[in-house]
């Protein structure tokens, strides 16, 4: 949890905000029962998962802010500042390393099922969101 590196992109991994410790830690007893490697799951919490996120890139330096303004302009800026806005609610986001559609389809109705919100699958060159009733298709 709140791993000390700069969030830039998280390729082939579905992110989502759970409200709190008790459904994250749910969400991620079921993720492990359907074989994800926990070991590969990236958390931010509270206070220094949002200064870990650095939605402006100012705590990375040049590069950081470089990169956080190329992703204002585009659907990442979106994705990062609704990440910012739960971590300072308190809530809890996760990165998930999923392999193709349909585990990335298991994932998202996982993490669902617990209360995630916000669950979007960032794949090489798109980003996809996954709105409250929005399912994957077979």
């Amino acid at each position: 949890m709140n791993e000390e590196r700069f969030y830039l992109y998280p390729m082939k991994r579905v992110a989502a905000v759970l409200d709190n410790e008790e459904r994250y830690t749910a969400a991620c007893h079921q993720l492990e029962q359907a074989g994800i490697n926990l070991s590969h799951v990236n958390v931010l919490q509270g206070p220094e998962g949002q200064r870990l996120l650095d939605s402006k890139g100012t705590s990375h330096g040049l590069y950081g802010r470089f990169m956080r303004r190329l992703q204002h302009g585009g659907y990442e800026g979106e994705t990062v500042a609704a990440h910012s806005a739960a971590l300072s609610q308190g809530k809890w986001l996760i990165f998930v390393p999923v392999r193709g559609k349909n585990e990335a389809r298991r994932t998202v109705d996982i993490l669902r099922s617990h209360g995630g919100s916000e669950i979007f699958h960032f794949r090489r060159w798109a980003v996809q969101f996954f709105p409250p009733t929005y399912r994957l298709k077979p």
